[in-house]
């Protein structure tokens, strides 16, 4: 699965791809996986800059409103996550309620 990240200040955001072991998508169709990297500069970067090479990162996710969520694992070709500025976390930008 291809995910695209926007939150340029995750340490699992590199060039525009996550790179964690695994990421979990949870109620409100938020990205818990997350974590914000000091180190960091929080800057925005053209997604059409960032590789789109498939990194194969498995999903998995509790939104049962989801249309892609099949027995907790994201069924879609890929995702985005995106920068939700209102509540300071990621969100999962594929959500497409059922």
């Amino acid at each position: 699965m291809n995910i695209r990240c926007r939150k340029i200040n995750c340490k699992f955001n590199h060039a525009g791809t996550c790179h964690a072991r695994e990421v979990h998508v949870c109620r409100g169709a938020y990205c818990a996986t997350y974590q914000k990297d000091q180190r960091k500069l929080d800057l925005e970067l053209a997604s059409e800059l960032a590789p789109t090479k498939p990194n194969n990162v498995p999903l998995s996710c509790t939104v049962c409103a989801c249309l892609y969520n099949h027995d907790c694992r994201c069924a879609a070709n890929g995702i985005a996550v995106v920068d939700n500025e209102v509540s300071n976390h990621a969100d999962c930008a594929t959500f497409i309620e059922r």
